[in-house]
C-alpha cells in the first residue's frame, strides 16, 4: 500500500502529527537533561546514571504498560498521558526558573518523564497497528517512526538553540507546548481501528495471559533477548553525545542539538524507507543485518573526527537503530494473537528497559578508558552478537 493511502485516514494523520509533537519533547528533554547534568557534575558518568534513571521505568512498567494498553481504550490513554507530560515539564521548568537545580531534583523529574514515556510507547505503536492492520504493519509503523523522528529533529534543534540563547526553563516550556498540541490532536481521534481487539478483560487476566505467552512463544523470547542486547550495547551511545559535543565541537548546547538532530535525521531516513516497504518479507534476516550494521556504525563513531563526519556517523548509527526498532515492533506484534498486541509492545518496552545497564556501563567505561574506546568496544560487541545470532538462532532468520 502506498503511504499516500495511509494519509487518507484522518485518525492516522492525527496519530502521525501527535507522534511528531510527542517525540520533539523526548529529544528536547534529552538535550536539556544531558547538558544540565554535565554542567552540574562535570562527569559523563553522571550523564549515564541520569539516562539510566530515565529508562528504569521502561523495565519496571513494561509488562504493566502493555496490559494497560490492551485493557483501556488506546485513544483515551494517549490523551491522558500527554496531559501528565505537560504538567511534569512545566513543573520542572518552574523549579529551574527559581534556580532549584539540585541533582536529586533533576533525577526525580527524569524518573517521572521516563515513567510517562514508558506508558506512551506501547499505546502509540499498538494504535498504529490497529489502524493499518497486520498486512501493512511494517509500513504503518515505519510511518509512525518517520513522524516521530521528524519531531525529534525539530525538538533537538529548537531545544538546543533555546537553551543556548535563553536558558533551560524556556526550552522546557517550548517542549511542553508541543505536548499540548499533541494532546489536542489525540483528542480528535475517532475510530478504534480495523485491527482493534473486540473484547477486553481485566488487567489481572491480561497479565496472566501475558505470562503464559512468554513461557510458550519462543520467537517472542528470542526477539526480547536480541532487542535487549541492542539496547545495552547500541542505544547507549547516546550517553557519549554530551561529551562528544564538548570534545569535538565548541558549540556547547547548539553542538549537542546538532548531534540530536543528526540522530533524528537518521531515524527519518529509516522511517521513510520502511514506510515504502509495504508487506516486507524476510523481516528476520533484515533485522540481523541491521544489528550488525548498528554495531559497525558505532565503531565508526568512535573514530575522532571533525564535526561533519561525527554528525554523519551519528546519522548512520540512528538509521540502524530506528530500523531495529521498526522491525522488532512489527515482528513482536505479528508473533502473537491480535488481542495480545498491546502486551507484545509491553514486552518490547520491557526489553528496552534494560537501557539503564547500557547507559551505566557506557558512562563508567567512558570515564575510565575514554569515550572513543567505550564506543569502539560497544560497537564490536554488537557486531559479535549479530553474527552469533545468525549462527545459533535459525528460527529468527525465517521470520
Amino acid at each position: 500500500m502506498s503511504p499516500l493511502l495511509f494519509f487518507r485516514d484522518a485518525d492516522f494523520r492525527r496519530l502521525l502529527s501527535g507522534a511528531a509533537f510527542n517525540q520533539q519533547g523526548m529529544t528536547g528533554e534529552h538535550v536539556v537533561i544531558g547538558l544540565l547534568v554535565l554542567q552540574i557534575t562535570g562527569s559523563i558518568a553522571w550523564v549515564g546514571i541520569t539516562l539510566a534513571v530515565y529508562f528504569v521505568p521502561f523495565f519496571v512498567f513494561g509488562m504493566v504498560s502493555g496490559a494497560v494498553a490492551d485493557q483501556i481504550d488506546r485513544r483515551t490513554l494517549l490523551r491522558r498521558i500527554e496531559l501528565l507530560i505537560v504538567a511534569n515539564l512545566l513543573t520542572f521548568a518552574l523549579c529551574l526558573w527559581f534556580e532549584f537545580t539540585a541533582l536529586w531534583l533533576l533525577l526525580c523529574f527524569t524518573l517521572v518523564s521516563g515513567s510517562l514515556r514508558a506508558m506512551h510507547q506501547p499505546v502509540r505503536v499498538s494504535y498504529a497497528y490497529d489502524i493499518v492492520g497486520a498486512k501493512q504493519a511494517v509500513a504503518g509503523i515505519g510511518l509512525i517512526n518517520l513522524a516521530s523522528r521528524t519531531g525529534q529533529l525539530f525538538g533537538a534543534l529548537a531545544s538546543g538553540a533555546i537553551m543556548h540563547r535563553l536558558g533551560a526553563p524556556e526550552a522546557l516550556i517550548a517542549v511542553a507546548g508541543g505536548h499540548a498540541i499533541a494532546f489536542l490532536l489525540f483528542s480528535r481521534l475517532q475510530e478504534a481501528g480495523i485491527a482493534a481487539a473486540k473484547e477486553r478483560v481485566s488487567i489481572r487476566q491480561n497479565l496472566r495471559e501475558y505470562t503464559v505467552e512468554l513461557r510458550h512463544n519462543r520467537i517472542l523470547l528470542m526477539l526480547i533477548a536480541v532487542t535487549a542486547s541492542t539496547e545495552i550495547f547500541g542505544f547507549s551511545f547516546a550517553t557519549a553525545l554530551p561529551e562528544l559535543a564538548v570534545t569535538r565541537t565548541t558549540l556547547g548546547a547548539d553542538g549537542l542539538g546538532l548531534m540530536h538532530a543528526a540522530r533524528a535525521s537518521g531515524g527519518i531516513a529509516a522511517g521513510a524507507a520502511f514506510s515504502m516497504a509495504g508487506t516486507l518479507q524476510r523481516r528476520g534476516i533484515a533485522f540481523l543485518f541491521v544489528v550488525i550494521g548498528f554495531g559497525t556504525s558505532i565503531m565508526l563513531l568512535s573514530i575522532p573526527s571533525p564535526l561533519l563526519l561525527t554528525l554523519a556517523a551519528i546519522f548512520l548509527v540512528t538509521t540502524m537503530a530506528t530500523s531495529s526498532d521498526i522491525l522488532t515492533q512489527s515482528m513482536m506484534q505479528l508473533s502473537v494473537a491480535n488481542h495480545l498486541r498491546g502486551r507484545a509492545m509491553g514486552v518490547w518496552v520491557l526489553a528496552i528497559g534494560v537501557a539503564p545497564l547500557g547507559h551505566l556501563q557506557m558512562g563508567a567505561f567512558a570515564e575510565w578508558a575514554g569515550v572513543d574506546n567505550a564506543l569502539l568496544a560497544n560497537g564490536a560487541m554488537l557486531v559479535a552478537i549479530g553474527l552469533l545470532t545468525v549462527l545459533i538462532v535459525p528460527a529468527l532468520r525465517r521470520l
